[in-house]
C-alpha cells in the first residue's frame, strides 16, 4: 500500500499561525477564572472584556469608567460574539488609545488574532506593548508578530533583549526552543538564518540550542551544510525535543546514519511517554525506509505490547502489518484505534481500502470507506479509495467519478495510476497511457504503477 497513503504520524501537529499565537495568551499568564465569572455588576464590565488570564503588569488605568466606555466595550464583546471580530478589534484598539487601557489592547490582539488579520493584529500588540510595557506576554506577541511579517530587525531587537536579560543557560536555552517554530514556519528560512546568525552571539551558552535552530532552518532550505551541522549537534548534549527534531531532519535527508542512534536512544529512555513514541515511530519509519520493513514492524509491535494504552502507535502498527501482507494484525489494529477514536477517518479508509486492494469484503470495505468520507468529504485519498472499491464492484461509471474528482483535488501519482486503469477498462487507452506517463516521470519506480502496468500488460 502506498506509503503516502498509509504516512506516518507528524512529529508534531501543524497549528495555524494565529492559533499559535493565541497560544501565547495562555502559556505565559498564570490561570484564572474569566472575567465574566467574577464580574459582580456595571462596575466590571472593563474587566469582564480583559483575557481570561490578564497579566498582573497590566493594572487598571487611573480614569473614570464612564458608562460611554462600559457600553462601548459590551457592544464589542456582543460583535465579537456575532463573529464580527474585525468591528470589535478596532473598536476596542480606539478604546486602548482613549482610555489608556492596556487590558483593551490585549483583547483587541486576540481578536484580530482569531480573524487572521494580522496587520490589525501588529497595530493592536504595539499599542499594547506601549500601554503596558512591563508585559512579557506583550513582547513576545509582538516579537513573534514580527517574525511572522518578516520585520526581522524589530523581531531580533526584541529576541536579542530576552537573550541579554536572561539569567541561566538554561533560560537561554528555553529561549531559543520556543522560538524554533516560528522561525521554521516563516517561509523565508534564509534570511531567518541571518537574523539566528546575528544573535547567537548574544546567546553565549545557550549556543547548542541556538545552532539547532540554525541547523533545521539550514536544511529547510536546502543548505548542503545541514547534515555537517545536524551530525556535530548530535553529539552535545541537548534538549531531548531537540534531538528528536535534529533526528527526522537527518531522515528527511536520507541521512539514517545519523538518525537512528539518537532515535534508538529516545525510544528506549525517554522519560516523556509522547516524545517516546515519536521516536519510535520515526524508528520504525527509518527501518521501513531502509528495506527492514520486518524490523520495524516488531519495534511498534512491542511497544504495543509493553504499553497497551499507546495508541498513537495504532495506525502505524496497522500500515507496517498491511505492508507485511498480516492484514489480520492490521485490521485489529484499526478496529481497535476506532474504538477509541470513532471519528478517526483515515482508520476507516486504511481498513476499506486493505480489503479492497485485495478484492476481498467488497462491500464491508465499501461501508468503511463511505464513513471515512462522511467524516473527511474532502480528503482526495479517501475519495480515490471510493473509487477504486467502485471499480472492484465493477462499478466503472462510478469509479471514474470519484477518481477524477480525486485527481483535481490532488495529483498524486496512486490516484492517477488508478485512474488510468478504470480508463482503460473504458478503453480510453491514450488518456490511461498519458497519466502513467506522468506518473512515472514523477516517481519512476512506483511499485504500483510497475506492478499495474505488468498485470495490464501496458509497455510505456
Amino acid at each position: 500500500m502506498s506509503t503516502k497513503r498509509m504516512s506516518t504520524i507528524h512529529l508534531k501537529a501543524k497549528l495555524g499561525l494565529a492559533a499559535f499565537l493565541i497560544s501565547l495568551f495562555t502559556a505565559v499568564a498564570p490561570h484564572r477564572a474569566s472575567a465574566a465569572e467574577e464580574a459582580g455588576g456595571p462596575g466590571d464590565a472593563l474587566e469582564a472584556a480583559a483575557l481570561a488570564a490578564a497579566d498582573q503588569s497590566e493594572a487598571k488605568p487611573g480614569v473614570e469608567l464612564s458608562p460611554a466606555v462600559v457600553f462601548q466595550v459590551l457592544a464589542a464583546e456582543i460583535a465579537a460574539q456575532r463573529g464580527q471580530l474585525g468591528t470589535a478589534a478596532q473598536t476596542l484598539i480606539e478604546l486602548a488609545k482613549t482610555t489608556g487601557d492596556s487590558r483593551l489592547a490585549r483583547r483587541a490582539t486576540e481578536l484580530a488574532l482569531r480573524e487572521s488579520v494580522f496587520a490589525r493584529a501588529l497595530a493592536a500588540a504595539e499599542l499594547w506593548r506601549d500601554l503596558a510595557p512591563g508585559s512579557l506576554q506583550a513582547r513576545l506577541v509582538l516579537e513573534n508578530l514580527y517574525l511572522a511579517a518578516s520585520r526581522f530587525d524589530q523581531a531580533g531587537e526584541l529576541i536579542g533583549k530576552r537573550l541579554a536579560a536572561a539569567k541561566t543557560a538554561q533560560e537561554r536555552a528555553a529561549i531559543w526552543i520556543n522560538l524554533r517554530p516560528l522561525l521554521l514556519r516563516s517561509g523565508r528560512p534564509q534570511a531567518v538564518i541571518s537574523l539566528v546568525e546575528s544573535l547567537q552571539q548574544n546567546g553565549r551558552d545557550s549556543i547548542g540550542e541556538a545552532q539547532a535552530s540554525l541547523a533545521l532552518l539550514q536544511v529547510q532550505s536546502g543548505e548542503k551544510q545541514g547534515a555537517q551541522s545536524i551530525a556535530s549537534l548530535l553529539t552535545q548534549k541537548l534538549n531531548a525535543n531537540t534531538r528528536l527534531e535534529l533526528a527526522q531532519a537527518a531522515m528527511q535527508l536520507k541521512r539514517h546514519d545519523l538518525a537512528q542512534a539518537p532515535l534508538e536512544e529516545l525510544a528506549q529512555q525517554s522519560k516523556e511517554p509522547a516524545l517516546q513514541s515519536q521516536a519510535l515511530l520515526l524508528l520504525a519509519q527509518l527501518m521501513r525506509e531502509s528495506d527492514r520493513a520486518e524490523e520495524g514492524f516488531r519495534l511498534l509491535d512491542q511497544g504495543l505490547r509493553q504499553d497497551p494504552q499507546r495508541i498513537e502507535l495504532l495506525y502505524d502498527h496497522a500500515m507496517a502489518a498491511e505492508r507485511l501482507n498480516k492484514l489480520d494484525v492490521a485490521e485489529q489494529s484499526l478496529r481497535r484505534l476506532i474504538a477509541v477514536r470513532p471519528r478517526h477517518a483515515h482508520a476507516y479508509n486504511a481498513l476499506g481500502y486493505s480489503l479492497a486492494d485485495r478484492n476481498i469484503r467488497l462491500e464491508e470495505a465499501q461501508a468503511f470507506i463511505e464513513r471515512a468520507l462522511e467524516l473527511a468529504p474532502d480528503d482526495p485519498h479517501i475519495i480515490d479509495s471510493m473509487g477504486w472499491v467502485l471499480y472492484r464492484r465493477g462499478d466503472l461509471a462510478g469509479a471514474l467519478k470519484y477518481l477524477q474528482k480525486a485527481y483535481r483535488l490532488q495529483a498524486d501519482p496512486e490516484i492517477a495510476i488508478h485512474l488510468g486503469e478504470v480508463l482503460w477498462k473504458l478503453d480510453r487507452k491514450d488518456e490511461a497511457l498519458s497519466l502513467w506517463r506522468q506518473a512515472k516521470k514523477t516517481e519512476p519506480t512506483n511499485p504500483l504503477l510497475r506492478e499495474t502496468l505488468s498485470r495490464l500488460a501496458v509497455s510505456l
